[in-house]
């Protein structure tokens, strides 16, 4: 018997992904009959990897789920409509895919600030080996506040380091040696509900004894 028997409620609560892509390889086809359960399976886990920060897996295993339900439905008109839903779910989770993947490469290699090789010259050609902030906003000439910025990037890359002296602020090479600062980590509430699915609301199928 099919893992599909069950009750939408049911595939969502007992099958993760992993799961489900197992048993749906085992198929050969799917039933008119299987297409709307297998519906509300594939848009909930969609909604649920889309939400996750930092699930390239699990949004890898939706999307092959995607993909193999589509090759598995008969060709009828209602097969072709749950091929063009999950032709959206694809795009959706591909996108999400890509994103991650340029998210990882980015904290895996840094990428250059167009003002740092300029920054790092003038602080090393500097009498002293030092230079006042300000002076680097006159001589980038960009705002106070984006020079800021990009020094405070380069400080958190352990490139420079700025010491306060008065009122004027110094800038010059980290030392050898020095570790990059740690990024401060925004505070994300946890969410106190779980993420609901739409089986319940879109199908009035009543589960079995």
């Amino acid at each position: 018997m099919s893992w599909l028997h069950h009750h939408p409620d049911d595939l969502v609560e007992r099958f993760e992904p992993a799961e489900a892509l197992a048993q749906l390889r085992q198929q050969a086809t799917l039933t008119p009959e299987q297409l709307p359960k297998l519906d509300v399976y594939l848009h909930h886990w969609t909604l649920v990897v889309l939400q996750r920060a930092d699930d390239p897996d699990g949004v890898q295993e939706v999307l092959t789920l995607c993909e193999i339900a589509s090759d598995l439905t008969p060709a009828s008109s209602e097969g072709s409509t749950m091929r063009q839903r999950w032709s959206g779910f694809q795009d959706l989770l591909e996108g999400k895919r890509r994103t991650l993947r340029l998210r990882a490469s980015s904290a895996a290699v840094p990428m250059q600030l167009k003002q740092q090789d300029t920054i790092l010259q003038i602080i090393t050609q500097a009498e002293g080996g030092r230079v006042k902030q300000l002076d680097l906003v006159e001589r980038l000439q960009l705002s106070k506040g984006r020079v800021s910025q990009i020094l405070g990037v380069l400080e958190s890359r352990a490139l420079i380091t700025r010491q306060r002296q008065g009122k004027e602020s110094w800038v010059s090479l980290a030392q050898p040696g020095a570790a990059p600062l740690s990024p401060v980590q925004p505070h994300v509430p946890v969410p106190t509900t779980a993420v609901s699915h739409i089986g319940a609301n879109v199908f009035a199928l009543r589960k079995a004894a």
